[in-house]
C-alpha cells in the first residue's frame, strides 16, 4: 500500500519509473534496518564500536545487499524482525506501557509480511511465563504483567488485522487456515544443488545449512555460531539469573528466533528454495549472538585478535562487493571452491534473473536493429523490458525458439545445457570465475 501511495503521489505511470522506484524504497527500508540494528547492538553493549560493526555486518554482507535492491518480500521481512527486537529490548529495559503495544504491533506486522512472524510471539509468552512465577506473591507486578500481555495482544491483532486483508472477513479461520499451509506449500519447481537437478518438495535436509555455510561470510557466521554456544551455555549455567536480566534475556530470544525457524521448517517439512532468502530473517539474530561473544572478547587479550579477524573480513567482503557491483548476490564465501565453473556446475547462481536486465541493455547498445528478437524466459524477458525505456521497449520482441530469435539469453536456471548449444557466445557476466549470464547470437 504505501508503494502504490508513492507512486501516485509521484505520477508515476511507466514501467521503468515504477520499479526504480520500489528498488529505491525497499532499500531505504534495509538501511533503516540496519541502522535499528546500530541502535539495538549499542543498547546491548553501549559500544559504538560494536555497533557500528552490527551495521556494517548487514550492509557489508553481500547478498543481503544486493537484494535489498530486489528483494520486496525476504528483506522488509528481515528489517521487521530487527524492528521488532529493538522495540522489545526498550520495553524491557524502560518498562513503559506503551512501549508493549509497540511490540506487538511490530510483531503483527512482521507476520503480516510471512506467518513465520508468528514464532515471536511464544517467545514473548515465554518470558510472560517467567515474570508471572517469579513475581507469583506480588500482586502489584503481576497486575503490571497483566497489562503487558493486555497491550501486547492489543498491539497484534489490530496491526495484523489490518496489514493482512485477507483476514478482514474471517480472521481465525484465515489466520489458521495459512499457518497451516506452512507444511503444505506446493512448489512445482526444481533447485540446482550440488550438481543435480531436485524438486523443491524433495530437498534434503541438508539443503539450508549447507546454503548457509557457503553465503555468509567466513567470520560472522563461525562468530555466530560460537556466539550460539556462548549463549546457550551462559544460560544452561545460570538460567535463572540469565533470565531476570532484562538485557541478557534478549539474547534468549535471539538464540530462539535463529534455531526456531530452522527447526520448524525441517519438523514441518516446509518447501524452501532459492539459496535460503526464506530464513534471511535469521540472519540478525545469528549477527547478534556473534557480538555477545565478540563483545565478551573484547575486554581479554584476545581483543586485536578479534579486531584483526572482524577488520580483515569487512575489507575482504567490500573488495568483492565493489568488484563485482551489481552482482553481489551470487557470492561465496571461501568454505567452498572458486575453481573454474565449479559453482556454475553445482549450484543455481542468478536464480532471481537479474542479468537479464543487462543482457538486454547489451544487447540494444550493440544491435541497433529496429526490431530485436530475443528468446529467454519470458518473465524474466519482460521483467527486463519493463525496465528499459520505451525507446528502447519497442525495439524488444520477446519470441519462443521456434520464431527464429535473433539473441538468446539465460541464467542457468536448473543448469539445462541441452537449452545452450548456440554457435556464438555475444555477452556474459562471471563472478568468482563462474558465469552467472549469458547471452548467445543464434545466427
Amino acid at each position: 500500500m504505501p508503494l502504490i501511495f508513492i507512486e501516485k503521489w509521484f505520477h508515476l505511470t511507466d514501467f521503468r519509473d515504477i520499479y526504480l522506484m520500489r528498488h529505491l524504497v525497499t532499500h531505504i527500508f534495509f538501511l533503516f534496518g540496519a541502522f535499528s540494528l546500530y541502535v539495538l547492538a549499542f543498547r546491548h553493549f553501549n559500544h559504538r564500536s560494536i555497533a557500528s560493526l552490527a551495521f556494517l555486518m548487514m550492509v557489508l554482507n553481500p547478498r543481503l545487499y544486493a537484494h535489498s535492491f530486489f528483494n520486496s518480500k525476504d528483506i522488509p521481512f528481515l528489517v521487521s524482525f530487527i524492528l521488532a527486537f529493538t522495540v522489545w529490548h526498550a520495553a524491557d529495559t524502560k518498562q513503559r506501557k506503551y512501549l508493549y503495544l509497540l511490540v506487538g504491533a511490530a510483531c503483527g506486522y512482521a507476520t503480516s509480511i510471512r506467518v513465520m512472524g508468528v514464532l515471536l510471539v511464544p517467545c514473548f509468552l515465554f518470558f510472560v511465563a517467567f515474570d508471572i512465577l517469579r513475581y507469583m506473591k506480588n500482586k502489584a507486578e503481576l497486575k503490571a504483567i497483566l497489562m503487558k500481555v493486555l497491550l501486547f495482544s492489543a498491539g497484534f491483532c489490530i496491526t495484523l488485522y489490518i496489514c493482512w486483508p485477507i483476514l478482514w472477513s474471517n480472521p481465525i479461520f484465515y489466520f489458521h487456515e495459512q499457518f497451516s499451509s506452512l507444511a503444505h506449500v506446493h512448489w512445482e519447481g526444481e533447485v540446482y544443488f550440488k550438481g543435480q537437478n531436485i524438486p523443491g518438495s524433495k530437498l534434503p535436509l541438508s539443503y539450508l545449512p549447507v546454503w548457509m555455510s557457503m553465503t555468509i561470510p567466513e567470520v560472522w557466521l563461525i562468530g555466530g555460531i560460537a556466539g550460539c554456544v556462548a549463549v546457550a551455555v551462559t544460560f544452561l549455567c545460570k538460567p535463572v539469573s540469565f533470565l531476570t536480566d532484562m538485557t541478557n534475556r534478549n539474547f534468549a530470544l535471539y538464540l530462539a528466533c535463529f534455531a526456531g525457524p530452522l527447526l520448524v521448517v525441517v519438523a514441518l517439512g516446509s518447501v524452501n528454495y532459492d539459496d535460503w532468502r526464506h530464513l534471511y530473517f535469521t540472519y540478525p539474530p545469528l549477527m547478534l549472538l556473534g557480538l555477545f561473544l565478540i563483545n565478551k572478547l573484547y575486554n581479554t587479550s584476545s581483543r586485536i585478535f578479534v579486531y584483526i579477524l572482524c577488520v580483515g573480513q569487512l575489507v575482504f567482503t567490500t573488495v568483492f562487493m565493489v568488484n563485482n557491483h551489481p552482482h553481489q548476490y551470487a557470492y561465496f564465501n571461501n568454505f567452498v571452491s572458486h575453481k573454474d565453473q565449479y559453482l556454475l556446475n553445482n549450484y543455481d547462481l542468478d536464480y532471481w534473473g537479474v542479468t537479464y536486465s543487462e543482457g538486454v541493455k547489451y544487447i540494444l547498445d550493440h544491435d541497433k536493429s529496429d526490431t530485436i528478437r530475443i528468446n529467454g524466459t519470458t518473465m524474466l524477458l519482460g521483467n527486463a523490458s519493463m525496465k528499459m525505456t520505451p525507446a528502447d521497449r519497442r525495439r524488444i520482441k520477446i519470441v519462443d525458439k521456434g520464431e527464429h530469435p535473433d539473441y538468446f539469453i539465460t541464467n542457468f536456471r536448473n543448469n539445462h545445457r541441452e537449452d545452450y548449444r548456440y554457435p556464438t557466445i555475444f555477452y556474459e557476466v562471471k563472478v568468482l570465475n563462474s558465469t552467472i549470464m549469458r547471452v548467445y547470437k543464434t545466427k
